[in-house]
């Protein structure tokens, strides 16, 4: 844990970083294209170092306190500055969790908390940037059907290791993850929640996560439940 100087878009800030190993700093984030590409799928904010190449994702403070002092004070000021409910501790926490399960994540570097509470980019995490990849639903739409299909199954599996360790995906869609080339799945995305103890209870949570409108059409929904409901007699 160290306190370190961060510039972001030319204005200096100050964050406490955590697990932050050999890293270099200070840093200096601006953005780019890819930044902006990123942001248009996403509510955070991405930059990137200038020297290193590292990716930051910052998120900002829900409220203003001059806009809504109340809120601002409950939420941003007492359930972050004090509880540390910061956005990057809890994206770190989740990342631990589906990385134990067995599915792939980019490399977190550090994480850090503003505990200024006028700093409205309160929290940073930064993390590996992955090049040569792009987002499922990129990756899908190139696909011919058959490999679609495969890719489903590939999908299902994930699913099903992040089920056996008792977790399922907050809110699931194509974009919540990256691919390679050759189609291997990084999660970027890895906001989990508990599943309940019971099996049926189980099982009705974890279809409801893959049967949103915004996942996938209908067809390829069937597809996923189908493959699904296969592995889970085995989990």
């Amino acid at each position: 844990m160290k306190i370190v100087a961060v510039e972001i878009a030319g204005r200096r800030r100050s964050y406490l970083l955590f697990e932050s190993g050999n890293m270099r700093v200070p840093l200096t984030l601006a953005k780019d294209d890819r930044s902006r590409l990123m942001e248009e799928m996403a509510s955070s904010e991405f930059f990137f170092d200038k020297s290193t190449g590292v990716l930051a994702k910052v998120k900002r403070d829900k409220y203003r306190w001059q806009q809504r002092p109340l809120r601002w004070f409950l939420r941003d000021f007492v359930d972050k500055r004090f509880f540390w409910q910061f956005e990057a501790r809890k994206e770190v926490r989740s990342k631990k969790i589906v990385q134990q399960a067995g599915l792939r994540t980019p490399r977190c570097l550090a994480w850090g908390i503003s505990l200024n509470p006028f700093n409205q980019q309160g929290s940073l995490l930064l993390i590996e940037h992955v090049d040569g990849v792009m987002t499922g639903e990129q990756y899908f739409e190139g696909l011919s059907e058959p490999h679609r299909e495969r890719f489903l199954a590939r999908l299902c599996d994930d699913l099903i290791k992040l089920a056996a360790a008792g977790y399922v995906h907050r809110d699931l869609h194509m974009n919540n993850f990256l691919c390679t080339p050759h189609g291997d799945i990084i999660w970027i995305d890895t906001h989990v929640k508990p599943l309940p103890l019971n099996e049926r209870a189980r099982w009705r949570v974890l279809y409801r996560s893959i049967s949103q409108h915004h996942l996938l059409d209908v067809h390829y929904r069937e597809s996923l439940h189908l493959y699904l409901k296969q592995r889970w007699r085995s989990v």
